[in-house]
């Protein structure tokens, strides 16, 4: 018996050095995308975004164009709104419609719209405080803080450390989910 405890805490201490390693890849990752973000000289990537607005939900698909001042979105679905761009520049919550500041329906208190949590995730790569960084299975996730009750979470391939998917919940309900695709940087 006291040898199989010996043996058991022999794994255990074996298997601490693994631990911290795998800690520093979660660092490492999220600080790898961060730079990149910061010094890139353009991003894109499409992003296909449901909104909970609590009584409804609504889905976009989404082209996004980010240069490291602005980001630009253009709506490639619904129909009824493919075409329609919207740029927002860096470090502002307003989202400007091709020459004409329109609302596109808050999902918080803090002014969220399903048309600036794209540019607003993108300012919280840049420079956003991290609350925590885990292992999500095959990915790296981390929890941002954008608002003073708003929380983005996101999730970054664990070889590229490109994202693949972000949520943002406000005052603990999700209002934001997103699968992001095509990311490139140049």
């Amino acid at each position: 018996m006291r040898k199989a405890i010996v043996s058991a805490l022999m794994m255990t201490l074996l298997l601490l050095p693994g631990c911290g390693e795998r800690e520093e890849r979660l660092e490492e990752g999220f600080g790898a995308l961060r730079q990149a973000v910061t010094e890139a000289g353009s991003i894109h990537f499409q992003a296909a975004l449901t909104a909970d607005y609590g009584e409804t939900v609504e889905d976009y698909k989404l082209d996004v164009s980010y240069d490291g001042q602005q980001t630009v979105v253009e709506v490639l679905s619904p129909e009824l709104i493919a075409g329609v761009r919207a740029h927002a520049k860096r470090g502002e919550t307003q989202v400007e419609f091709d020459g004409a500041l329109l609302g596109a329906g808050p999902l918080d208190a803090e002014g969220l719209t399903a048309m600036s949590a794209v540019p607003v995730m993108m300012d919280a790569m840049a420079s956003a405080y991290v609350e925590l960084l885990w292992w999500d299975g095959d990915y790296i996730a981390a929890r941002l803080y954008v608002g003073e009750n708003s929380v983005l979470t996101l999730w970054l391939d664990q070889e590229t450390y490109s994202p693949v998917a972000m949520e943002v919940a406000s005052e603990g309900r999700t209002v934001i989910k997103s699968i992001i695709t095509g990311w490139e940087i140049s």
